[in-house]
Protein backbone atom coordinates (compact mmCIF):
# COMPACT_ATOMS: atom_id res chain seq x y z
CA UNK A 1 0.00 0.00 0.00
CA UNK A 2 2.77 2.45 0.96
CA UNK A 3 4.66 1.64 -2.23
CA UNK A 4 1.54 2.27 -4.31
CA UNK A 5 0.98 5.65 -2.63
CA UNK A 6 4.64 6.57 -3.12
CA UNK A 7 4.52 5.67 -6.80
CA UNK A 8 1.22 7.49 -7.33
CA UNK A 9 2.63 10.59 -5.64
CA UNK A 10 5.68 10.48 -7.93
CA UNK A 11 3.39 10.14 -10.94
CA UNK A 12 1.31 13.12 -9.81
CA UNK A 13 4.39 15.29 -9.32
CA UNK A 14 5.56 14.37 -12.82
CA UNK A 15 2.19 15.54 -14.18
CA UNK A 16 2.57 18.79 -12.23
CA UNK A 17 6.00 19.47 -13.70
CA UNK A 18 4.65 18.88 -17.20
CA UNK A 19 1.78 21.30 -16.47
CA UNK A 20 3.98 24.00 -14.96
CA UNK A 21 3.05 27.60 -15.74
CA UNK A 22 5.98 29.88 -14.97
CA UNK A 23 3.99 33.08 -15.52
CA UNK A 24 1.37 32.12 -12.94
CA UNK A 25 4.02 30.91 -10.51
CA UNK A 26 5.98 34.17 -10.77
CA UNK A 27 2.81 36.25 -10.37
CA UNK A 28 1.84 34.35 -7.22
CA UNK A 29 5.30 34.78 -5.74
CA UNK A 30 5.02 38.53 -6.30
CA UNK A 31 1.73 38.39 -4.38
CA UNK A 32 3.52 36.80 -1.42
CA UNK A 33 2.57 33.16 -2.02
CA UNK A 34 6.00 31.83 -1.13
CA UNK A 35 5.51 28.08 -1.18
CA UNK A 36 8.60 25.88 -1.08
CA UNK A 37 7.63 24.86 -4.61
CA UNK A 38 4.94 26.45 -6.79
CA UNK A 39 4.45 25.03 -10.26
CA UNK A 40 1.82 27.65 -11.11
CA UNK A 41 -0.64 25.01 -12.29
CA UNK A 42 -4.10 26.54 -12.61
CA UNK A 43 -7.12 25.12 -10.76
CA UNK A 44 -8.98 23.66 -13.78
CA UNK A 45 -5.87 21.66 -14.71
CA UNK A 46 -5.43 20.49 -11.12
CA UNK A 47 -9.02 19.28 -11.04
CA UNK A 48 -8.42 17.51 -14.33
CA UNK A 49 -5.40 15.74 -12.83
CA UNK A 50 -7.39 14.86 -9.69
CA UNK A 51 -10.18 13.34 -11.79
CA UNK A 52 -7.79 10.67 -13.10
CA UNK A 53 -7.25 9.22 -9.62
CA UNK A 54 -9.51 7.56 -7.07
CA UNK A 55 -10.11 9.56 -3.92
CA UNK A 56 -7.97 7.97 -1.21
CA UNK A 57 -7.38 9.18 2.33
CA UNK A 58 -3.79 7.89 2.49
CA UNK A 59 -2.86 9.45 -0.86
CA UNK A 60 -4.37 12.79 0.16
CA UNK A 61 -2.52 12.76 3.48
CA UNK A 62 0.74 11.99 1.72
CA UNK A 63 0.27 14.84 -0.75
CA UNK A 64 -0.63 17.27 2.05
CA UNK A 65 2.72 16.68 3.79
CA UNK A 66 4.64 18.38 0.96
CA UNK A 67 4.96 22.16 1.09
CA UNK A 68 4.08 22.29 -2.60
CA UNK A 69 1.12 24.44 -3.61
CA UNK A 70 -0.31 21.95 -6.07
CA UNK A 71 0.13 18.96 -3.75
CA UNK A 72 -1.81 20.79 -1.02
CA UNK A 73 -4.64 21.53 -3.43
CA UNK A 74 -4.71 18.01 -4.85
CA UNK A 75 -4.79 16.63 -1.31
CA UNK A 76 -8.00 18.60 -0.78
CA UNK A 77 -9.52 17.41 -4.05
CA UNK A 78 -8.58 13.77 -3.45
CA UNK A 79 -9.59 13.34 0.21
CA UNK A 80 -12.87 11.36 0.49
CA UNK A 81 -15.30 13.79 2.11
CA UNK A 82 -16.99 11.13 4.26
CA UNK A 83 -13.64 10.21 5.82
CA UNK A 84 -12.58 13.78 6.60
CA UNK A 85 -13.02 14.19 10.36
CA UNK A 86 -12.80 17.14 12.72
CA UNK A 87 -9.33 16.25 14.01
CA UNK A 88 -7.92 16.22 10.48
CA UNK A 89 -9.81 19.42 9.67
CA UNK A 90 -8.23 21.29 12.56
CA UNK A 91 -4.77 19.92 11.78
CA UNK A 92 -5.02 21.04 8.15
CA UNK A 93 -6.43 24.47 9.05
CA UNK A 94 -3.50 25.06 11.40
CA UNK A 95 -1.11 24.15 8.58
CA UNK A 96 -2.67 26.51 6.01
CA UNK A 97 -0.16 29.23 5.20
CA UNK A 98 -2.19 31.00 2.54
CA UNK A 99 -5.84 31.85 2.01
CA UNK A 100 -5.83 30.18 -1.43
CA UNK A 101 -5.40 26.78 0.23
CA UNK A 102 -7.81 27.70 3.03
CA UNK A 103 -10.53 28.74 0.57
CA UNK A 104 -10.47 25.39 -1.24
CA UNK A 105 -10.29 23.52 2.06
CA UNK A 106 -13.38 25.34 3.32
CA UNK A 107 -15.32 24.91 0.10
CA UNK A 108 -14.48 21.26 -0.53
CA UNK A 109 -14.03 19.56 2.84
CA UNK A 110 -14.86 21.68 5.89
CA UNK A 111 -18.51 22.08 4.91
CA UNK A 112 -18.83 18.28 5.00
CA UNK A 113 -17.61 17.56 8.53
CA UNK A 114 -20.17 16.69 11.24
CA UNK A 115 -21.74 19.75 12.89
CA UNK A 116 -19.93 22.07 10.48
CA UNK A 117 -21.86 25.16 11.63
CA UNK A 118 -21.07 24.53 15.28
CA UNK A 119 -17.39 23.88 14.56
CA UNK A 120 -17.13 27.01 12.37
CA UNK A 121 -18.44 29.18 15.19
CA UNK A 122 -15.99 27.58 17.62
CA UNK A 123 -13.08 28.24 15.25
CA UNK A 124 -14.07 31.88 14.92
CA UNK A 125 -14.35 32.35 18.66
CA UNK A 126 -11.38 30.47 20.04
CA UNK A 127 -8.70 29.28 17.65
CA UNK A 128 -6.73 32.21 16.20
CA UNK A 129 -6.50 34.11 12.91
CA UNK A 130 -6.43 31.30 10.32
CA UNK A 131 -9.14 29.43 12.22
CA UNK A 132 -11.24 32.59 12.33
CA UNK A 133 -10.79 33.04 8.58
CA UNK A 134 -11.74 29.41 7.88
CA UNK A 135 -14.71 29.61 10.22
CA UNK A 136 -16.22 32.52 8.30
CA UNK A 137 -15.33 31.04 4.91
CA UNK A 138 -16.92 27.71 5.83
CA UNK A 139 -20.05 29.48 7.02
CA UNK A 140 -20.24 31.38 3.71
CA UNK A 141 -20.20 28.10 1.82
CA UNK A 142 -22.73 26.55 4.20
CA UNK A 143 -25.08 29.54 3.80
CA UNK A 144 -24.80 29.17 0.02
CA UNK A 145 -25.98 25.59 0.54
CA UNK A 146 -28.95 26.92 2.55
CA UNK A 147 -27.63 25.92 5.98
CA UNK A 148 -29.60 27.44 8.85
CA UNK A 149 -28.64 28.55 12.36
CA UNK A 150 -30.42 27.79 15.59
CA UNK A 151 -31.33 30.79 17.74
CA UNK A 152 -28.32 30.10 19.93
CA UNK A 153 -26.00 29.77 16.91
CA UNK A 154 -27.33 32.98 15.40
CA UNK A 155 -26.62 34.84 18.62
CA UNK A 156 -23.07 33.43 18.67
CA UNK A 157 -22.66 34.43 15.02
CA UNK A 158 -23.65 38.03 15.72
CA UNK A 159 -21.28 38.18 18.69
CA UNK A 160 -18.47 36.93 16.46
CA UNK A 161 -19.28 39.44 13.71
CA UNK A 162 -19.29 42.28 16.23
CA UNK A 163 -15.85 41.27 17.49
CA UNK A 164 -14.47 40.94 13.96
CA UNK A 165 -16.11 43.85 12.17
CA UNK A 166 -16.76 46.44 14.84
CA UNK A 167 -13.96 46.09 17.38
CA UNK A 168 -10.86 48.04 16.27
CA UNK A 169 -7.65 46.10 15.72
CA UNK A 170 -9.06 42.64 16.34
CA UNK A 171 -8.81 41.03 12.89
CA UNK A 172 -6.76 41.38 9.73
CA UNK A 173 -8.15 42.40 6.35
CA UNK A 174 -8.67 38.88 4.89
CA UNK A 175 -10.59 37.82 7.98
CA UNK A 176 -12.78 40.93 7.89
CA UNK A 177 -13.46 40.28 4.22
CA UNK A 178 -14.40 36.66 4.98
CA UNK A 179 -16.76 37.88 7.72
CA UNK A 180 -18.37 40.37 5.34
CA UNK A 181 -18.94 37.69 2.72
CA UNK A 182 -20.47 35.35 5.28
CA UNK A 183 -22.85 38.12 6.39
CA UNK A 184 -23.90 38.77 2.79
CA UNK A 185 -24.54 35.05 2.20
CA UNK A 186 -26.47 34.84 5.46
CA UNK A 187 -28.62 37.85 4.56
CA UNK A 188 -29.33 36.50 1.08
CA UNK A 189 -31.20 33.51 2.51
CA UNK A 190 -34.40 35.48 3.13
CA UNK A 191 -35.74 39.00 3.52
CA UNK A 192 -36.68 38.33 7.12
CA UNK A 193 -33.23 37.02 7.94
CA UNK A 194 -31.58 40.01 6.28
CA UNK A 195 -33.70 42.48 8.22
CA UNK A 196 -33.07 40.63 11.47
CA UNK A 197 -29.31 40.62 10.93
CA UNK A 198 -29.22 44.30 9.93
CA UNK A 199 -31.28 45.30 12.96
CA UNK A 200 -28.86 43.45 15.22
CA UNK A 201 -25.83 45.09 13.63
CA UNK A 202 -27.39 48.56 13.81
CA UNK A 203 -27.90 48.02 17.54
CA UNK A 204 -24.09 48.03 17.93
CA UNK A 205 -24.00 51.76 17.22
CA UNK A 206 -22.26 51.66 13.85
CA UNK A 207 -22.70 55.32 12.86
CA UNK A 208 -18.93 55.91 12.96
CA UNK A 209 -18.12 52.64 11.20
CA UNK A 210 -18.65 53.72 7.59
CA UNK A 211 -17.71 50.37 6.03
CA UNK A 212 -20.13 48.40 8.19
CA UNK A 213 -22.82 51.05 7.92
CA UNK A 214 -22.59 51.00 4.12
CA UNK A 215 -22.74 47.22 4.05
CA UNK A 216 -25.92 47.19 6.13
CA UNK A 217 -27.55 49.87 3.99
CA UNK A 218 -26.71 47.95 0.82
CA UNK A 219 -28.17 44.75 2.24
CA UNK A 220 -31.39 46.51 3.22
CA UNK A 221 -31.69 48.12 -0.22
CA UNK A 222 -31.46 44.73 -1.88
CA UNK A 223 -34.42 43.43 0.16
CA UNK A 224 -36.74 46.34 -0.78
Amino acid sequence: MENNIHETTKEIKKSLRLSMNGIVSAHQRRQGLNYKINFGVEIPRLKEIASTYNKEKELAQNLWQDNIRECKLLAIFLYPTKEFDTATAEKWIAECQFTEIADHLCRTLLTEIPEAVKKSLQWIAHKGEIFEYCGYSTLSNLFTKKATLTDEEEKAYYNALKQTLHTPGTSNHPTKNAANISLIKFAEQSKEQCQRACAEIKSWGIEENSALNNLVENLLEETD
